[in-house]
């Protein structure tokens, strides 16, 4: 039995993965598609440290 289960593969999901990895939990994250919405996005503006930002290239970044 896994100790968490992450759905959502937005931003908000791969966070709580890398948080998951660092204390070494064994987690699943359940989703369609790495990036969520984001992916769908044209430019994104003040997402933490870049003035802006195309969707894909920060899903990339990711």
């Amino acid at each position: 039995m896994k100790q968490l289960a992450i759905i959502g593969g937005g931003p908000a999901g791969i966070s709580a993965s890398i948080y998951a990895v660092r204390k070494k939990m064994d987690f699943v994250l359940i989703t369609k598609e790495v990036g969520g919405q984001v992916i769908k996005a044209g430019n994104i503006e003040n997402y933490l440290g870049y003035a802006i930002v195309d969707g894909i290239i920060l899903v990339r970044l990711f």
